[in-house]
């Protein structure tokens, strides 16, 4: 019985393995909920269509320029490569809801979106040379009227949290690290500075006044790169009806390129909860405006921007205590989504151990702290990481369970 239960363990491993590889060709499926419109004219059938059609490039729109941060610059070349061409890039669609207001044909739509082969296009209108930085600066400015805490005190006398910035560094350093890039937070900064961020902020293409430059900054702080967010103050507003609230928030977000002589402004990113305790719906709204700004920074940082040194190196990781194939599996795809893994192989089994051949882009050492500090909340298990000296790049990965308490 022993033997057939181990064979079983094993096979569950392997597959869910390959089940991994798949999954993570499920997730270039993106899933948006839009809305569009049309004026009913010509018909219902024909403001029908062209209200789907509306709604489609709503859900382009907001993968593009929300969450995958493109630059406005582009726009023309996205309007007419991908939006005037928009049912290329729809996987599929469906129908969650229409109605007739006046003269108007409103319809809402659940969008299947194919992200892989948006981004393959994207990438061709971009054509851009990536720059190089290595040093980041985090820059956090609370919303007009906070104090230095990124608090304010609304009229009951309760601190409200617009954005978390522990939280934000913390997060960004973590996976900024295993790409190569070093992130500091800059924890003071002098009234002449703050008047010149406001300006970057305020600043407009469509203003005909000067616009700022990198230049302002040289020798007032360090980096080679300042990433500069603030966020606004958080508003309720409440909802008789429902005894909830609706509390909502945004961050701005501006990339001071101090080595390349670039600023460029960066899509809002928004936050909204509507939930009925006070404390949880705003932890919530924070939790949400940090994790949505921390996304932003990544996924621009990540196309416009090299790592240093780069190379192309295989490590073989020796993973030993997972006790059940889902708890691999979900450790396999938070590996492969790094942008520094190139492949992840199976390349030997056996009872309770599984060696992982990971072809990785930068020294192994980044993935190892990474590794070490792998905490997921989702998550039960964390992991210790020893190098093995038999091997070259090989190391023993153990995976180490919270204790649980019995009844």
């Amino acid at each position: 019985m022993k033997v057939v239960r181990i064979g079983c363990l094993l096979v569950g491993f392997y597959l869910l393995a390959l089940g991994a590889n798949f999954s993570l060709l499920q997730a270039a499926v993106v899933v948006k909920t839009t809305a569009g419109q049309a004026v009913l004219v010509g018909g219902a059938e024909k403001a029908r269509s062209e209200a789907i059609f509306d709604a489609l490039g709503e859900a382009l729109s907001s993968y593009i320029y929300g969450d995958i941060a493109v630059s406005h610059e582009f726009d023309q070349q996205i309007n007419e490569k991908i939006l005037k061409r928009r049912k290329r890039y729809v996987k599929s669609y469906k129908i969650q809801g229409e109605r007739t207001l006046g003269d108007l044909y409103q319809i809402e739509l659940r969008v299947e979106l194919q992200g892989n082969l948006i981004k393959r296009e994207l990438k061709k209108i971009e054509k851009r040379k990536r720059r190089q930085v290595e040093r980041l600066t985090l820059v956090v400015l609370p919303p007009a009227g906070t104090d230095e805490n990124h608090s304010r005190i609304d009229n009951d006398g309760i601190h409200i949290q617009a954005l978390e910035p522990t939280a934000l560094l913390q997060s960004l350093r973590q996976e900024l690290a295993v790409y190569g890039f070093n992130l500091k937070m800059a924890r003071t900064i002098s009234p002449n500075l703050n008047i010149m961020f406001e300006k970057v902020l305020k600043n407009s293409s469509a203003e005909g006044r000067r616009a700022p430059e990198s230049d302002w900054f040289k020798g007032l702080l360090r980096g080679d790169l300042i990433i500069v967010v603030r966020s606004a103050e958080v508003r309720e507003e409440r909802i008789v009806s429902l005894q909830k609230s609706f509390w909502h928030s945004r961050a701005e977000l501006v990339f001071i390129d101090m080595k390349n002589d670039m600023i460029t402004h960066l899509p809002p990113v928004t936050a909204k909860v509507i939930n009925s305790d006070y404390v949880a719906g705003l932890e919530k709204l924070t939790e949400e405006l940090t994790g949505g700004v921390r996304k932003t920074c990544l996924e621009r940082l990540l196309r416009d921007y090299i790592v240093p040194q780069e190379s192309d190196l295989l490590v073989v990781l020796q993973c030993e205590g997972f006790r059940s194939p889902v708890d691999f599996a979900v450790f396999k795809e938070h590996l492969q989504a790094l942008r520094t893994v190139k492949e992840i192989g199976l390349q030997a089994l056996a009872a309770g151990s599984l060696d992982l051949g990971v072809r990785i882009t930068t020294p192994a050492p980044r993935l190892i702290k990474w590794l070490n500090d792998f905490h997921p909340e989702d998550l039960p298990f964390s992991l210790e990481v020893y190098p093995l000296d038999e091997t070259p790049e090989h190391y023993l990965v153990r995976v180490i369970y919270a204790p649980t308490t019995g009844n």
